[in-house]
């Protein structure tokens, strides 16, 4: 069986607007989760799901799949619906 994981982010965070791409020991956060997301056995897939470019060229910039999603979703968990 196949699983993937589907890791939400958006910059438009009320309480911390640009969070995912905040740098932590030289790397964004987004990417930090996406690596140990990676390291997981369980998953056959690891993608981000964003509306935001900022996110998406961050993450294809390091390898990652990126799932371009709507602005519309009020919430990022909205975006693995």
């Amino acid at each position: 069986m196949k699983i993937a994981a589907v890791i939400p982010a958006r910059m438009a965070s009320r309480r911390h607007p640009g969070k995912p791409l905040i740098e932590i020991e030289g790397l964004p956060m987004i990417e930090h989760v996406r690596r140990r997301t990676v390291l997981c056995s369980g998953f056959s897939d690891v993608v981000v799901a964003t509306c935001d470019a900022e996110i998406q060229e961050a993450v294809e910039a390091f390898g990652g799949t990126v799932i371009m999603t709507s602005k519309e979703h009020i919430m990022a968990s909205d975006r693995v619906a």
